[in-house]
């Protein structure tokens, strides 16, 4: 009898230290994905929505992703808080629009003479990046993976030509993060505004200037109408990042092969919404270089000597706000440094040569 007794015991054991498991995998999530940018919008309203999509579809609908646009749910800079809230289970969005809460945060977006888009995926999947990202946010509840970087961006788009170092002072130019900090150094008034709203604040005069991506997202809202001085490259917005960020909680809530999932394809979307805009922005730099009404060249000699000063006093200011920055910049600008230091060998070559080729 005790026998039989410790049998059935035996046999139900495993399935009741099972069951959470189960239950988990069994379980529903419903997910509100709440963007930044205008939900469709070419590049990363696209990206936001694919990535939605194959979360979706790949779970089979254990996973349910809804995406809201800029401003539909939240406003738009409001994204990051509103996961912290509850709000919202995940928000995409670019480190840099929240640097206001930390401007170390604007660091896994663009950073002054910082990484391009490769080094930057380098540095995060091998490098100790996305440990540093984790210590950085796990404490305020977000579990946070780059989405993708457009590459080295505009510098700006600007109603007036830019010739010395003197035209830049005073002037009312959109720019956030980091970016806003270096020019801020060089006279400009900086100043951080939803993307959405770039164009209207252009036409209607309360800008002299704006940044926004590169040509094909630039394109896509009609800057060229607005401002007939484009100039490139940025100094800062080299990887120009995207990122998503989970409710630390709904990401506990996944079963161990579910957040593989999301991990994977966050992954795979980080490098195909940069192949979209490398390949929208050949087309539309083309177009762009056609325009009569338009002229496109590099800030002046002067213009990047005040940057390069203005950029060393920004990353040393950041590095002083606390033990953990120091830290997290050094650790960032080593691998800056090594990667410099490989391209210039390998790559740099490479390009003059294969711009010879081509003459």
């Amino acid at each position: 009898m005790k026998r039989r007794t410790f049998l059935s015991s035996a046999a139900v054991a495993p399935a009741a230290l099972a069951a959470p498991t189960i239950a988990r995998a069994q379980a529903q999530h419903n997910w509100k994905l709440v963007t930044s940018v205008p939900r469709g919008l070419p590049g990363p309203g696209v990206s936001a929505q694919r990535w939605a999509d194959r979360i979706t579809q790949i779970s089979e609908g254990a996973i349910n992703v809804q995406v809201f646009g800029a401003g539909e749910l939240v406003a738009p800079f409001a994204t990051q808080e509103a996961v912290e809230s509850g709000t919202a289970e995940v928000y995409h969005g670019s480190g840099t629009w929240f640097s206001g809460r930390d401007i170390a945060h604007a660091f896994f977006t663009a950073a002054p003479f910082g990484l391009t888009y490769d080094e930057m995926h380098a540095w995060m999947y091998f490098g100790g990046g996305q440990e540093l990202l984790d210590e950085f946010t796990n404490d305020r509840g977000l579990k946070i993976f780059i989405g993708g970087g457009s590459g080295v961006q505009t510098a700006g788009w600007f109603k007036r030509e830019i010739t010395s170092l003197a035209d830049l002072q005073g002037l009312n130019f959109r720019a956030a993060g980091l970016y806003g900090e270096v020019l801020r150094k060089l006279g400009v008034n900086p100043t951080s505004i939803p993307p959405g709203d770039i164009f209207a604040a252009l036409q209607a005069g309360t800008l002299d200037g704006a940044e926004w991506v590169g040509p094909s997202n630039d394109l896509a809202f009609g800057l060229q109408n607005v401002a007939g001085y484009m100039y490139a490259p940025t100094p800062v917005e080299v990887y120009g990042g995207i990122e998503f960020g989970i409710g630390m909680e709904v990401w506990e809530a996944l079963t161990d092969s579910q957040r593989l999932m999301v991990e994977t394809i966050t992954e795979a979307e980080a490098n195909k919404s940069y192949a979209d805009t490398f390949h929208a922005n050949l087309a539309a730099f083309e177009r762009l270089r056609s325009n009569p009404d338009l002229t496109i060249g590099e800030f002046p000699d002067d213009v990047w000597n005040g940057i390069e000063t203005a950029c060393a006093e920004v990353i040393e200011e950041v590095k002083e706000t606390s033990a953990f920055h120091r830290r997290f910049v050094d650790a960032y600008y080593d691998y800056v440094r090594q990667a410099t230091g490989y391209k210039q060998f390998y790559d740099t070559g490479f390009m003059v040569r294969r711009q010879n080729f081509f003459m």
